[in-house]
Parts: structure tokens; C-alpha cells; sequence
């Protein structure tokens, strides 16, 4: 009987000992860093405006939640897009609002638009900020014009 003591009194300390080591390794000392390389944070599948003749934009969310580009120190935007005869300086731009003043992170002034769809891939410096981001596309010309775009991916990195 004495042996049978010794051994659950052995298997108990035991117990205790890891118990009390394993809650040691669930401290709030741990420190993720935050992920490398680059993370999709939106897609936007396409949109297009035309216009017969005069000014056509259209304006719409890019995502349902905020894109936090607060922890990266760059922006990368893919997409294909083209266009005709359209005399707008800036026929895409993506934007965001903070305290209702419009801050654009991208123009699409850059582009060379063509009615031939081309691929665009660009870094721009992250915006450091944590907000809802929007795009606006605008065509305009005294005749037939138009601007859209596919496959729009944003990256930070």
C-alpha cells in the first residue's frame, strides 16, 4: 500500500509540475510580427462607363469593410483596362474619405488609354491609413467614348 502512495503521490506532482509549466507558455510576452511579402486586401471584378456624347462617371466601393494599410509601406494595383476618345484628364481614380475630404492614392492620368486593353501594374507608397476606399471611373468627348477596367487586385506589401 505504501508503494501505491509513493507512486500517486509521484503521478500528482508530476501532474502539478506540467500544469503550472504550461500555463507559463500562454504569457502575453509573445510578439506576432506581421506577415511578409505581399496581402491581397481587395478585388474589384470590372466596371465601365461610355457615353454618346458629353460626361459620363460612375463612383462605387471598392470593398464591404476598410483596408487597413496601416502596418505596409506600399500599395500594388493590378488591372487590365481601355478606352476611346476620352478627353478626361484622369479617367480612373481610387480614393479615400476622412472627415469628408477626398484623398486620392491613384490616378489614372499615368496610363497611355487606348481602345486596345493593356495591362497596368503600379506601386504606389501606402496611404498608412484604415479606411473605406473607393473608385470613380469618368469618360467625356464631343463624341462616342468610354473607359472601363477588369481584374483590379490591390496588394499591400
Amino acid at each position: 500500500m505504501k508503494i501505491f502512495y509513493r507512486s500517486l503521490n509521484s503521478f500528482l506532482f508530476l501532474l502539478i509540475v506540467l500544469f503550472f509549466h504550461f500555463q507559463g507558455c500562454t504569457s502575453d510576452e509573445t510578439v506576432t510580427p506581421p506577415p511578409a511579402g505581399e496581402v491581397l486586401v481587395a478585388e474589384v471584378s470590372g466596371d465601365s462607363v461610355g457615353v454618346q456624347s458629353g460626361f459620363s462617371q460612375k463612383s462605387s466601393s471598392i470593398s464591404g469593410s476598410t483596408l487597413n494599410f496601416t502596418d505596409r509601406d506600399s500599395v500594388r494595383l493590378t488591372f487590365y483596362y481601355s478606352g476611346e476618345n476620352n478627353i478626361w484628364v484622369d479617367p480612373m481614380t481610387i480614393f479615400y474619405l476622412s472627415d469628408s475630404t477626398e484623398t486620392n492614392i491613384f490616378n489614372a492620368n499615368v496610363l497611355n488609354i487606348l481602345p486596345a486593353e493593356q495591362y497596368a501594374d503600379i506601386t504606389i507608397p501606402s496611404p498608412k491609413v484604415n479606411l473605406y476606399f473607393r473608385y470613380r471611373i469618368v469618360t467625356n468627348s464631343a463624341g462616342f467614348s468610354f473607359f472601363k477596367f477588369r481584374d483590379l487586385k490591390i496588394y499591400k506589401k
